[in-house]
């Protein structure tokens, strides 16, 4: 029944032969107990009287008087049509009426005597209302050339109503649409919607009804977000206009007369510059450039939320204040605006002046360090932040007053890429830094604050005795528990890659430079023996077994080795009943070796003078493993099966490994628990026919061993040897790591946790 109503209304009629007394229908419509199905059944009417108005004035004959009296006509209409439209029930009946096309037809009319604006701001309304539940509407405004007659409309810039009303229209006609969005982007209609942005022009100029301008420019920015929803509208929203105008109206509408409504402005401002800035080095430019970049900064330190205003406007308002400091951090991040950023003395001592702030503005501390951090991404901005700006000492006080860990991951980070400068390492290590960080080290809740405070001690102990022995000893002698020991723990219990095999790197720096240094020497009051004491335990030695074994990364492998040689090779072991190391390298027991440690999988395995293929039953391999040492037979695998892919050098090291340990068996008492058995494998050169017994090739290693002396007789020095008063070590080329890093606000924390100026940030 009522599809067989809906073709009765839409019958087509002839508007010639229709007498209306609109007067009357008005009043009848404004009379009924419901309106909508009243206006449903005399849509045919109304639009046959749209049709009659339309030609009256498409007639050049046509009076001015008559031409005034279908203009009005036409206002009353269009203004019922508009508000059936905002009703769900409208949707079918107009979709099919062709008012739609009617409509624009009337807006698109060039008509001197059009003295109405209420008729243009009408239709607008009407249009607007047609695609708030409608895609078929929407479609018929852009194949009937809606949206350009639109945006001419907005070019013309009638009055504050009919900008408002095209505002709309391409609010509700590109929502979740994207071909009218692709539409508006092909008329040029960012660079007119970009300009109505600029509270110059609009803003400033309505001021006696700042509300209504308000909602356009609120419409506006809604557009905007439409835009931006594709690649191609945020590439194109990417220009300096653009970015300009959202700079100043964030900037006016953050002013201390701000509304609530600003609020909302604000809210899309913030979301369209951080959608298009953080990922676009170019935009990033523009802000530097054009000198924008100030107002990003007054935003963030002297914003507020309007007074008296809803809980929701101000988590709004902390919100965007967050996505405000995360497009300052990635401005920063740029490589091309390191350098214009550093050399402006007035940011870059604003920015300092932020560290020194208290825990209430905690959130310009996080914001200062992270940029700080980003513009220390080269060695001549990194000693000059050090030595001349002396940075180091503001930010060490964060760290000891702070307790909110989003601040303290970015203070970290900073004096993470700062301690990667050879020339900053002994300025960062006397200013506390290691203690201070070393707490951070129990953090197991927040891994990537524990793994930046690893890269810290890594860049400092790098080829550094006083660093490290302040992670031995600790700044203070009286702590309880030194750095060293927080690291060791750390290893153990983390199950995260990254930090285990970076923690065990800083074990590598300590016994090279312990072991670089005379052990009868004294450092820092304590002896140089003394010292090594600290290293050449189980608990050292251990996690550098366990980087050999498991280690995908070659280079990783050759750091264990050598700081594992440096251990066996300790003269001071033969004063103590055992050498840790050495009989770690030893053991078969399975308590000595990690739980976590797993050999490489590799194609071969040598056993017991087999060569067992990697396709052999797990047990039947496990049982032929068990009487073999887990690191001997990694460090065999590594020159026997698997030369390929090792480097020479790494191969040299290993036979260097094999032959001192060789020689360390020689006159060390081993451990009662590994037997007789073990310590014969190595007690002396004249048993090495029992060692290539158990392990096989060992031709092949007499050879690599023999290899050894004749590459240390090579003219050309090694690449980057590592000299010790007792052997040389060979490190592969290219072993060069890339340290320096971009700078974000972290990643780990929930963006709903908002940064207000409000209050003050509890820690998470």
């Amino acid at each position: 029944m009522e599809s067989q109503f809906a073709y009765d209304v839409y019958k087509p009629i002839d508007p010639n032969s229709v007498v209306l007394n609109l007067e009357d229908l008005f009043k009848q419509l404004d009379t009924s107990n419901d309106p909508d199905n009243e206006l449903i059944q005399s849509l045919p009417s109304l639009i046959a009287s749209l049709e009659s108005c339309k030609k009256i004035i498409s007639n050049q004959n046509s009076t001015s008087e008559s031409k005034t009296d279908a203009w009005s006509k036409v206002s009353k209409i269009v203004e019922r049509i508009a508000n059936f439209a905002k009703n769900e029930i409208s949707r079918d009946p107009l979709e099919t009426s062709g008012v739609v096309e009617l409509i624009v037809q009337f807006m698109q009319l060039d008509d001197d005597t059009q003295s109405y604006h209420a008729v243009d701001y009408q239709c607008l309304r009407a249009l607007a209302n047609f695609c708030i539940y409608s895609d078929v509407n929407r479609q018929k405004i852009l194949d009937s050339g809606g949206i350009n007659t639109v945006l001419v409309h907005l070019q013309k810039k009638k009055d504050l109503e009919t900008i408002r009303g095209a505002c709309a229209v391409l609010l509700n006609a590109g929502l979740h649409y994207e071909r009218i969005n692709s539409e508006i982007i092909k008329l040029d209609g960012i660079n007119t919607l970009s300009n109505l942005l600029e509270p110059e022009n609009l803003l400033k100029i309505y001021v006696e009804s700042i509300d209504t301008a308000r909602m356009t420019v609120y419409f506006v920015t809604r557009v905007f977000l439409n835009l931006i929803g594709a690649d191609e509208g945020k590439s194109k929203c990417a220009t300096t206009e653009v970015i300009t105008a959202l700079t100043h109206l964030l900037s006016y509408s953050s002013s201390d007369n701000a509304t609530s409504e600003d609020a909302d402005i604000i809210e899309n401002v913030v979301e369209i510059l951080e959608s298009i800035a953080i990922d676009n080095d170019e935009v990033q430019q523009i802000l530097v450039k054009d000198k924008l970049f100030g107002s990003l900064l007054d935003f963030l330190e002297y914003s507020k939320p309007p007074e008296d205003c809803s809980q929701r406007t101000d988590k709004s308002y902390g919100e965007s204040k967050a996505a405000v400091l995360k497009v300052i951090v990635s401005t920063t991040m740029s490589d091309k605006n390191m350098d214009p950023l550093f050399d402006d003395t007035i940011i870059l001592h604003r920015l300092l002046n932020w560290l020194k702030l208290g825990p209430e503005r905690d959130d310009l501390q996080m914001c200062a360090a992270l940029s700080l951090g980003n513009l220390a991404r080269s060695d001549v901005h990194c000693i000059k932040l050090v030595h001349d700006i002396h940075i180091v000492e503001p930010l060490a006080n964060v760290l000891k007053t702070s307790s909110n860990v989003k601040v303290q991951h970015a203070v970290i980070s900073a004096l993470k890429n700062l301690s990667i400068a050879a020339g900053n390492k002994d300025i960062i290590g006397s200013c506390g830094v290691i203690g201070a960080t070393s707490p951070l080290l129990e953090k197991d809740t927040v891994q990537p604050v524990q793994f930046v405070v690893v890269g810290i001690f890594k860049h400092l102990s790098s080829q550094n005795v006083k660093n490290s022995v302040r992670i031995i000893l600790g700044e203070n002698k009286d702590d309880v528990e030194k750095p060293l020991t927080r690291l060791l723990n750390l290893i153990n219990r983390t199950d995260d890659l990254p930090i285990r095999s970076e923690g065990t790197r800083i074990l590598v720096n300590l016994v090279k430079n312990m072991w670089v240094e005379n052990p009868h020497s004294t450092l820092e009051g304590t002896s140089v023996s003394s010292l090594r004491s600290q290293l050449n335990k189980k608990e050292v030695a251990q996690p550098l077994i366990n980087m050999v074994i498991e280690s995908k990364y070659p280079i990783l492998q050759n750091e264990g080795i050598i700081a594992l040689t440096l251990l066996i090779m300790d003269d001071s072991a033969g004063d103590r009943d055992s050498n840790p190391a050495l009989n770690l390298l030893l053991s078969t027991n399975s308590e000595e070796i990690d739980a976590n440690t797993t050999s490489q999988s590799i194609n071969h395995s040598v056993v017991n003078n087999e060569m067992i293929p990697s396709n052999s039953s797990s047990v039947e391999i496990q049982q032929k493993q068990s009487s073999t040492s887990p690191l001997l037979k990694t460090l065999l695998d590594m020159i026997l099966i698997e030369r390929d892919k090792y480097a020479d050098e790494i191969e040299c090291n290993v036979c260097l490994l094999l032959e001192k340990s060789v020689k360390a068996s020689n006159g060390t008492q081993l451990h009662p628990k590994y037997g007789l058995e073990s310590g014969a494998i190595l007690s002396n050169h004249n048993e090495l026919n029992n060692f290539s017994a158990m392990l096989g090739s060992f031709k092949r290693v007499k050879k690599s061993v023999k290899w050894v002396a004749i590459y240390s007789s090579f003219k050309q020095k090694p690449p980057n040897p590592y000299k010790t008063s007792t052997s040389h070590f060979f490190v592969p080329k290219k072993t060069a790591l890339n340290n320096l890093q971009r700078l974000e606000p972290p990643k780990f924390l929930n963006r709903s946790t908002a940064l207000t100026a409000s209050e003050t940030l509890k820690p998470d």
